[in-house]
């Protein structure tokens, strides 16, 4: 099987998102999708995190994973490849750490500047006004993975606290700002430039160049997933907690999982590749 899969006409590259995804939304596991995981490594196929997670969060849960394949940050904020991966020479880039980055959103200290006009129509709070400890509270983390939550280059995860402001309200102001606003599987983002659809067809764009023709497969659950969704060849939404699925994505290859977390993950996953194979 192994080798079939090598032998498609076009490579395969899988985009996932994290929470509710790949990982539980609860206690972010993601030993039920092992099997799938252990089969995707065994065919050489990178596995890219696309998530609203940090780099510093993303790297630790790299090394769990055992990848080695690039990943894009903070709702595409940011992209890094290992430092060992040749990118093509029209694509510029700077050295962070084991990375070579591209940028494609901006700064956090320019979000955080056109998100003081916000305050004077909305009550809400960001990771930047929280400390470690709140931060774990909201989000179910350990103290020292919700330090890592709070090392934002990019994206402001926010909290309305008046139950009388409305989202999409909120988000329109924030689009008249220059901030691009979307829901995640629990806060409301804000980020300038990059999302996850741009990050990832710039990382298609580069396998192509480097490879040829690429077959990419994304899966997501969350409203800000669906730029992701929108530019890969086939697409899978994942129920969201309360069985709740996006709206909103029109796609002509399109898979509505009848479940979230890495049991479904698992399952969906290696049913597509048993599919693809020839």
């Amino acid at each position: 099987m192994a080798e079939r899969l090598r032998r498609t006409r076009s490579s395969i590259i899988i985009f996932t998102d994290l929470d509710g995804t790949l990982l539980d939304s609860q206690t972010y596991d993601f030993t039920p999708a092992l099997p799938a995981l252990e089969r995707i490594r065994s065919v050489q196929i990178p596995l890219i995190l696309v998530s609203s997670k940090t780099r510093a969060e993303i790297e630790i849960l790299r090394k769990k994973l055992s990848l080695d394949s690039p990943f894009i940050s903070e709702n595409g904020g940011g992209i890094f490849f290992p430092r060992t991966f040749t990118l093509p020479k029209d694509i510029g880039w700077e050295r962070i750490g084991g990375y070579k980055k591209i940028v494609t959103g901006r700064p956090i200290k320019e979000v955080l500047g056109r998100i003081t006009e916000l305050k004077k129509e909305f009550q809400f709070k960001g990771f930047s006004e929280m400390s470690a400890k709140e931060i774990a509270v909201i989000t179910d983390l350990e103290l020292e993975e919700a330090i890592l939550a709070s090392r934002r280059e990019f994206d402001e995860p926010i909290v309305l606290e008046n139950c009388g402001d409305d989202g999409e309200i909120f988000c329109k102001k924030a689009a008249e700002l220059g901030l691009e606003c979307v829901a995640g599987g629990r806060f409301i983002h804000l980020y300038i430039g990059g999302n996850k659809g741009r990050a990832v067809e710039m990382v298609l764009n580069i396998y192509r160049k480097l490879k040829g023709p690429v077959f990419s497969i994304a899966l997501g659950d969350s409203p800000n997933d669906i730029p992701m969704l929108e530019v890969v060849d086939k697409a899978v939404v994942m129920l969201q907690k309360g069985g709740v699925s996006i709206n909103g994505l029109v796609h002509p290859d399109l898979l509505r999982a009848d479940g979230g977390g890495p049991d479904v993950w698992n399952r969906v996953v290696l049913d597509i590749l048993e599919d693809l194979s020839p």
